[in-house]
């Protein structure tokens, strides 16, 4: 049954979406911007996790990212991604973000959970140099390369961002708990480097996942 279920029924119509073809055992769906995103269904891994387990690979310019993939009611999990990926589709899959980037990072996230009691991220990015701007506005501001840290210890994960060449320098830092209350700090210096972030420093921002 499974085998036979297209992958149109997983994958809705959605503003980014550009094309959906196969079915859930084997399929793709295209992304705006000219990235494919293609997975395999793993049958063993779904039994022994009790949802529903691919192995994924994102491909298309400047970006070359893949890994696993297991899903349950209310939560998600993801492990073993690594690769590159171009910032730019940040704001194809989240339209609502409120500032775009033009750069490429190269990923390593060894696990990440979203939604559910149990969130958590663990992960290491490193950007290239580039340029971003708030939505709507022309002026972007050039971004040095910058180095994200995310560290599980316990039932809080610490992120942490920083210029990659002056790696004891912060520009935000933050805590994500396991039911996924985030919150971020801008130091002085983040705000001087990012200033397309809508964070004034010394002001956290909370949010929810």
């Amino acid at each position: 049954m499974v085998a036979t279920i297209p992958a149109s029924a997983v994958f809705k119509n959605r503003p980014w979406r550009s094309g959906v073809s196969g079915t859930i055992w084997n399929g793709e769906v295209g992304v705006a911007g000219g990235s494919t995103a293609r997975w395999n269904w793993s049958p063993l891994r779904s039994l022994l996790g009790l949802g529903f387990a691919a192995d994924w690979k994102l491909t298309g310019p400047d970006t070359e990212l893949g890994g696993r993939v297991i899903a349950h009611p209310g939560s998600t999990t993801f492990d073993k991604v690594s690769g590159s990926a171009n910032a730019g589709l940040l704001s194809v899959l989240k339209p609502n973000m409120p500032f775009s980037c033009d750069m490429t990072a190269q990923v390593d996230m060894p696990r990440a959970v979203t939604g559910g009691d149990d969130q958590m991220i663990q992960a290491r990015v490193l950007t290239d140099p580039g340029s971003c701007g708030a939505r709507g506005l022309a002026a972007r501001a050039q971004v040095p390369s910058l180095l994200f840290t995310a560290e599980t210890v316990g039932d809080v994960t610490r992120i942490r961002l920083a210029p990659a060449t002056q790696r004891m320098t912060t520009l935000m830092s933050g805590t994500l708990s396991e039911s996924g209350d985030l919150e971020l700090n801008m130091t002085p210096e983040g705000a001087r480097t990012l200033p397309f972030l809508p964070l004034p420093p010394g002001t956290p921002m909370r949010m929810k996942l």
